[in-house]
């Protein structure tokens, strides 16, 4: 347990001439509301003028990095606090939360390592029949069955029944029919946050895609079953939502309005979406998104929404109460209570508080009206309790007008001082009702510049009351035209006023103290350009501004297409306009075949690069008609895949093993009978080596001596006598 109290320590005492009154008295400085003055418009009862922290929950109720809660909706049961717990997948279920009969009980789920991996967040619902009020968890998973097997981002809300004999008691034998959940869709991995519409409708933040998604699912499909297929599932693609690990993005519905409050944690800020505000909806059924059969799944985009603060550390918890919207900030413990407007999209008014969290996440606000917060790193529940009495001066908060300074109590004059002295907040004119905030406090000031009308130099100025450097922008830096370079002569006015401007764009030139990162002129030589958000040293202003970033929110160093975007290889192309992004020497490929317009020495030179080739063995990039790697222009044969060459120029392949391949390979020749492509010095066909006589085209073989002819014709003729001669005998 803890308290938050404020208490005003330094007091000076000045002996001064009151002007009005002509006496001396105490004076001092003012103070600011940060340092212990409550006032009204800052005043959330939740907080009150402070408060001590109880703990009502921690790990020997089996708190186990809890990062929500909420309590049950049923008049019968709104003292029953829900917590869920990422480290196990589970529900610590305290009953009669910070009564004097208070008991916990801690339910695992059979089925758990699916419907409920790394639960991040937890919203009840409507009232059922059957399962008494349901609820739905938001699951920080990609799917993995608490790690036993790889991703497969089929993850999504889960819901469940609240009663108590069906919760993780119905069907948790091993093996069981999938535990007691009795729904669950499974199109957003990583869920960070969720919140019940209406009915089975409930809001998701989906942290895999960075969406705003809504899940309509329809009718339960009961215990131990598992058809989806009724299920109504719209993603809000221009809710643009940032993830960080670990730490959830809750989100809170006002039914009344229907005005929903997210908690863009990696965005640092909470944003506000009409979901009953109109929209355009289309069909994507099938799109790659979509991981089970649907009745409805589509993209609405054109809602209505805005941002309700920003700058925050690591926004996680939400809450609403009563026009107020609670959001606490993981990063540094803090909560702050906003004032919502009448109609839920902006903020009148809001006061923020410390904590003793070291992580915290989830809110909610009790049956009595109380802020209850989870601490994920101390493994705890705490309950804010807001003091009655909250600086310990015996003075009871109705009566005390400084209920947070110990050391003041009255204001006589009503004029917001303190009629106690020896304090930063003392009245020195404690009898006369002044405004006065500088030099005095308390006193008559005329012109409502906060300088007593004793000290102002400018008394019938309400804005200014100094001008040092004599450059027309004042030195209080509260009035009109406040001079940031209060003692430099300077005629700057966006960024900060009145300082340095070499390039009189209106932008201030960087100092010790201003960087560009806090607004100073990234181009102080330069007119057209002032900003440089992503560092590359090409200008956000567009063309025809100086050096003007095509790519102005990524660092990069490209210069040719286009200017500051990404260039992996370095070559001056970015990689949006790089057909070869890692090739330095290549960037452009004109006839698309995969073979870049600079010619050798740069790689994979294109030979034709006005014309799609597929050659790869000489000319890259030309045309081969016959696929053998050789292109058309070089090849001999170019509608033959086995035949490319003919050194000898014969028409015949150098290749072997075809009918017109070159048997003499090397020498130019015609033969074409005996062997092909050879010498054929008399052109009958038959090679000179072949050809028994090759300078006569009219022969090729030598002739048999006539001697030899005249002796076979004779035994021819003798044989045929004596053959008929026998026949007749």
């Amino acid at each position: 347990m803890s308290e938050s109290k404020t208490r005003n320590g330094r007091t000076s005492i000045l002996l001064v001439a009151i002007f009005l009154i002509g006496i001396l008295g105490q004076v001092s400085t003012a103070t600011s509301a940060d340092e212990g003055i409550s006032q009204p418009d800052t005043y959330i009862a939740q907080f009150g003028p402070g408060f001590a922290e109880t703990e009502i929950a921690s790990t020997s109720d089996d708190l186990d990095v809890p990062r929500d809660l909420e309590f049950h909706p049923s008049p019968s049961r709104q003292n029953e606090l829900w917590i869920v717990n990422r480290a196990t997948d589970s529900v610590t279920i305290v009953h009669n939360a910070g009564q004097t009969n208070q008991l916990s009980e801690h339910r695992l789920d059979s089925n758990r390592n699916h419907f409920m991996e790394e639960v991040s967040a937890i919203a009840f619902g409507d009232w059922h029949e059957e399962f008494d009020y349901q609820f739905a968890t938001a699951q920080e998973s990609r799917n993995t069955y608490n790690g036993q097997g790889d991703p497969n981002d089929f993850m999504g809300p889960a819901l469940w029944p609240s009663s108590l004999s069906h919760f993780a008691e119905e069907n948790q034998e091993p093996g069981g029919l999938l535990g007691s959940h009795i729904d669950m869709l499974h199109e957003s991995p990583l869920g960070m946050g969720i919140a019940h519409d209406t009915e089975n409708v409930y809001w998701y933040y989906d942290g895999y895609y960075g969406e705003l998604v809504r899940y309509d699912f329809q009718e339960d499909h009961d215990t131990g079953e598992d058809d989806h297929s009724d299920g109504k599932v719209r993603r809000y693609s221009d809710i643009s939502l940032t993830r960080v690990p670990g730490v959830p993005g809750h989100m809170e519905m006002n039914h009344d309005n229907g005005i929903l409050y997210i908690a863009d944690t990696g965005a640092g800020r909470i944003i506000w979406v009409n979901t009953d505000g109109p929209g355009v909806t289309t069909n994507i059924m099938g799109d790659e998104t979509q991981m089970e059969p649907l009745a409805e799944y589509s993209e609405v985009t054109g809602v209505e929404w805005g941002i309700l603060d920003s700058g925050l550390s690591f926004p996680s918890g939400i809450a609403l109460h009563q026009g107020v919207l609670f959001v606490s900030q993981n990063g540094n413990g803090k909560i702050t209570g906003y004032n919502l407007d009448d109609d839920g999209k902006g903020i009148t008014r809001s006061r923020t508080v410390s904590t003793n969290a070291g992580s915290i996440m989830g809110l909610e606000v009790g049956p009595s009206g109380k802020l209850w917060y989870v601490d994920s790193q101390n493994n705890q529940v705490i309950r804010m309790d807001p003091y009655e009495d909250t600086d310990f001066d015996e003075v009871r908060d109705s009566l005390d007008v400084y209920p947070n300074n110990s050391l003041l109590w009255s204001d006589s004059d009503g004029d917001g001082y303190a009629d106690q002295p020896g304090t930063e907040i003392s009245d020195d004119c404690p009898q006369i009702a002044g405004t006065s905030t500088s030099g005095y406090l308390g006193c008559t000031d005329s012109d409502g510049d906060s300088w007593a009308d004793a000290l102002d130099e400018y008394p019938m100025d309400g804005t200014q009351w100094a001008d040092s450097d004599s450059d027309g922008y004042g030195d209080n830096q509260t009035g009109t035209n406040p001079d940031s370079c209060p003692s430099v002569e300077g005629y700057s006015e966006f960024d900060r006023m009145g300082c340095p401007d070499a390039d009189e764009d209106g932008y201030s030139d960087p100092s010790a103290d201003w960087g560009t990162e806090e607004g100073a002129d990234a181009f102080p030589a330069r007119d057209s350009q002032w900003r440089d958000s992503d560092s590359d040293g090409f200008g956000d202003n567009p063309s025809p501004a100086y050096l003007s970033d095509d790519c102005p929110s990524v660092s990069g160093t490209s210069t040719q297409d286009l200017l500051g975007c990404r260039d992996n290889d370095g070559d001056g192309w970015s990689d949006e306009g790089d057909v070869f992004e890692g090739d330095p020497s290549q960037w452009t490929d004109s006839d698309e075949d995969g073979y870049g317009d600079n010619p050798s020495p740069a790689s994979m030179p294109d030979y034709c690069p006005n014309q799609w080739g597929n050659s790869t063995k000489s000319l890259l990039g030309c045309p081969d008609s016959d696929g053998d790697g050789w292109s058309d222009i070089e090849d001999s044969h170019p509608e033959n895949s086995q035949l490319w060459s003919d050194g000898d120029g014969d028409t015949y392949a150098d290749q072997p093993g075809t009918e017109l391949s070159d048997d003499c390979p090397g020498i130019y020749g015609t033969s074409s009978e005996d062997r092909i492509g050879c010498l054929d010095s008399d052109g009958d066909g038959w090679s000179d080596e072949g050809d028994y006589y090759p300078s006569d085209s009219s022969r090729h073989s030598k002739s048999l001596p006539l001697v030899i002819l005249i002796v076979a014709m004779s035994v021819l003729i003798v044989s045929v006598v004596a053959f008929v001669a026998f026949r007749r005998k």
